[in-house]
């Protein structure tokens, strides 16, 4: 039997972002604008473009990153840090619905909704700037509807494609404090559709991309631990640029409902980040992050994957040296 599976999310593991840190004033600092907490960096995975039987299931993932390296413009190391070390543990529930009735074309309405809860430690040598995490608390929850296709089979009723298309909305319910430099939070709203597909273009093999798209609005409260200046005046508001990237899988299935894999993700920024409404050159965000995976299909309503990460060609951002992840879903 060919795999069915339950929908894979548009994960909300906190984008771990570099706060610079200026050290040309002792008592004021230019603030980095950071991509939004919520977005999906290699969440999704393997045969993503399955969503399983029709109805609820609920998703559950744990997340752990490990960053040692804050990384500006052109992957060079912030000089105002001695031995930055920060860990972000992700705890995330997804529900999500698509109905049985298709509205044509095979395609079936159906929504989801994420719900993380983030765990923060920083810890920053004796000789830099010392940095500010705000702990455990809620994340920004993650909604919005998506379009769910029926699998394109071939002759024998081989699933070989299948698609979704979602457009989702961050919304700032995460807990956010304007005087710390980490937050489970970001502050602002985000607007990220994408499309997620599978192609199977032989039996046991599987290809998938989830492609994203994301516009963040403008944070009316910045965060940071020291004051903040720009140009000599007040910051009333940051916006972080437009964004784009892809989560991407090519797997076998090397023993019955089990398959093995390279698991990734690219993300680019493609628009400058801007502060009251100037537009802040040198900050757009950057990140290849690659690593070996595995699928379990334990049955037609539950599944497992296992995910690792190693980061390069990291600008303007931290560097995850390790990060992996556990997910698991089921119908209900």
């Amino acid at each position: 039997m060919e795999l069915t599976m339950k929908r894979p999310f548009a994960h909300t593991c906190i984008a771990l972002a570099l706060l610079g840190v200026s050290t040309s004033s002792v008592y004021a600092v230019t603030p980095s604008v950071n991509e939004p907490a919520g977005i999906n960096l290699g969440g999704t995975s393997f045969y993503d473009g399955f969503a399983g039987p029709p109805g609820l299931s609920h998703l559950m993932y744990l997340k752990y990153d490990s960053a040692q390296s804050f990384l500006g413009a052109k992957g060079r190391q912030n000089p105002a840090l001695d031995d930055p070390k920060l860990s972000v543990t992700t705890l995330l529930n997804q529900f999500s619905y698509y109905s049985p009735q298709s509205i044509g074309m095979g395609a079936h309405l159906g929504w989801s909704l994420i719900v993380p809860i983030v765990s923060l430690d920083g810890n920053f040598g004796p000789a830099g700037a010392q940095l500010k995490d705000n702990g455990t608390g809620l994340g920004d929850v993650v909604a919005g509807p998506q379009l769910q296709f029926d699998p394109v089979v071939d002759a024998h009723g081989r699933p070989v494609y299948v698609q979704r298309f979602a457009m989702d909305v961050i919304v700032p319910t995460g807990k956010y404090d304007e005087h710390k430099d980490f937050n489970p939070g970001s502050h602002f709203y985000s607007i990220n559709p994408y499309w997620a597909a599978t192609l199977m273009p032989a039996p046991r093999w599987e290809v998938s991309w989830r492609l994203h798209y994301l516009y963040n609005f403008r944070n009316d409260k910045p965060a940071s631990s020291a004051p903040l200046d720009y140009r000599g005046l007040a910051v009333d508001d940051t916006q972080a640029g437009q964004a784009a990237w892809a989560n991407f899988t090519a797997s076998y299935e090397v023993l019955p409902k089990v398959s093995v894999g390279l698991n990734g993700y690219y993300f680019k920024q493609i628009s400058d980040d801007q502060i009251n409404g100037h537009r802040l050159e040198d900050s757009r965000e950057r990140v290849l992050g690659l690593g070996p995976g595995l699928f379990w299909k334990i049955s037609d309503g539950q599944g497992f994957w296992f995910n690792v990460y190693h980061e390069s060609a990291v600008e303007n951002r931290a560097k995850n040296e390790f990060s992996v992840q556990v997910r698991f879903a089921h119908a209900l």
